[in-house]
């Protein structure tokens, strides 16, 4: 079995003009709503091929409506892919580990590829809640870079 090493690692085939990872974040003041179980806050639109290395909630004031509301964090595919029933409290909130990670399970991901456009979205779980939430993701564009391209680097 032969390696073949490129030329010019780390400097050489990175146009300057890649695009960059970019942290997406949007408030959710759910006292502003007459919000209640099963709602679904389409928070954070994702165009088709970005890929989602992390999400979650930071709460900016904690619940204090007293029916013990929960948040999830999720898209159309999993409610609950970033954060799984979550209590409105202040700071930021737990959020899912890598997959195989044992404290979270095998099927736990904590990260998503969005091959078509989705949206991440706040799930109010178990309850009317007046808590005010900042959602985040940190995310890169993946269309198409590198898609029309010759090789750039030579490998010997």
């Amino acid at each position: 079995m032969a390696t073949y090493s490129v030329s010019g690692v780390g400097t050489s085939g990175h146009p300057s003009g890649l695009p960059k990872v970019r942290v997406l974040s949007q408030i959710v003041d759910f006292s502003s709503t007459t919000n209640a179980t099963g709602d679904i806050f389409e928070v954070l639109s994702m165009p088709a091929n970005t890929l989602c290395l992390y999400a979650g909630l930071d709460i900016l004031t904690a619940d204090s409506a007293g029916n013990s509301g929960t948040l999830s964090l999720g898209d159309g595919a999993d409610v609950d892919c970033f954060v799984s029933a979550s209590t409105a409290t202040a700071g930021i909130e737990v959020t899912r580990a890598r997959a195989g990670d044992s404290s979270k399970g095998t099927t736990s991901i904590g990260y998503r590829y969005y091959a078509a456009a989705d949206t991440i979205d706040l799930v109010n779980a178990t309850g009317a809640i007046n808590a005010k939430v900042r959602v985040f993701a940190i995310v890169a564009d993946c269309n198409g870079h590198g898609d029309g391209e010759a090789q750039v680097v030579t490998y010997a």
